[in-house]
């Protein structure tokens, strides 16, 4: 049995550590996926600041996160797309988080159209297809500024079934996202094409308060030592192994598209941060 003086100097420290706890509160309900893993992860490298990863609990809409951001009102970072807009109102910590996995994207096709893709294109054919997207997707203006066709849909499930109804010739799905959608439109006259597959780079960033700098000095400090000791890249693979796995070995032609939007220090260069699916196969 422990000493009355044992427990009560263990209670001390207990307290002291939480005293000295760093809250980080991100958007959204509690949850466990890749994001927050790879936040916690990252931070668990700052050790003397003890960070605890809280969540906000309540619903917003990404853009009002933002603000809420900017505002200091209670939500310190979350994770979305790169754009210069964004860049513009919150600090980006420039380390692309899911490799990106977004800009790599396999078309769902018309059934009656599996072929759509075969013989292989040239790129000028390539740029005769159109090309669904929502109007308010920032995809859409990356489609369009590769002289692409695009016919714009209103709504997210309006899409599968124009595709449907022939009204546009593929819609372009992220790897991670094409078989869950497909699943769920089964009933639709639509199919996964087997032999293509686009690139446009995108990058996902953590955004944090631009006045903010030592939570943005952590966090990319923590994502540089994940990526140095190799616990990133395990996480990564922990989430979406499978299906990288599985696209690089279905050898599809990959039509190679250039995105103009993203903000100039997303680091390009840095290969090692970037997913490439590319094999032996032709591209344009």
């Amino acid at each position: 049995m422990q000493s009355p003086r044992f427990i009560f100097s263990f209670i001390l420290l207990f307290l002291s550590l939480q005293a000295y706890a760093k809250t980080v509160v991100i958007q959204g309900s509690e949850r466990s996926d890749y994001v927050v893993d790879t936040l916690k992860q990252a931070l668990s490298y700052s050790v003397n600041k003890n960070y605890q990863v809280k969540f906000y609990n309540q619903f917003l809409p990404k853009i009002r996160v933002f603000q809420n951001i900017a505002n200091n009102g209670g939500i310190n970072i979350i994770a979305a797309g790169a754009t210069i807009d964004r860049e513009k109102m919150l600090q980006p910590i420039y380390f692309p988080l899911v490799k990106g996995v977004f800009g790599w994207r396999i078309p769902l096709v018309n059934k009656n159209n599996s072929d759509l893709f075969l013989p292989r294109l040239s790129a000028e054919e390539f740029k005769t297809l159109t090309v669904g997207q929502l109007h308010s997707w920032s995809d859409t203006k990356v489609l369009e500024s590769n002289d692409l066709h695009v016919e714009k849909g209103s709504s997210y499930q309006g899409l599968f079934q124009m595709l449907a109804a022939n009204r546009f010739d593929y819609f372009p799905r992220s790897i991670i996202e094409v078989q869950k959608e497909f699943n769920e439109q089964k009933n639709l006259s639509i199919t996964i094409d087997t032999n293509s597959l686009l690139h446009y780079p995108t990058a996902y960033f953590f955004y944090v308060n631009k006045m903010n700098k030592t939570l943005a000095d952590d966090v990319a400090y923590g994502l540089e030592q994940s990526l140095k000791d190799g616990s990133f890249e395990r996480l990564f693979m922990q989430y979406y192994g499978d299906i990288v796995n599985k696209t690089i070995n279905e050898n599809r032609i990959v039509y190679h598209l250039k995105n103009p939007f993203l903000p100039k220090k997303t680091p390009l260069n840095r290969k090692e941060l970037w997913l490439n699916l590319t094999t032996n196969e032709e591209v344009y």
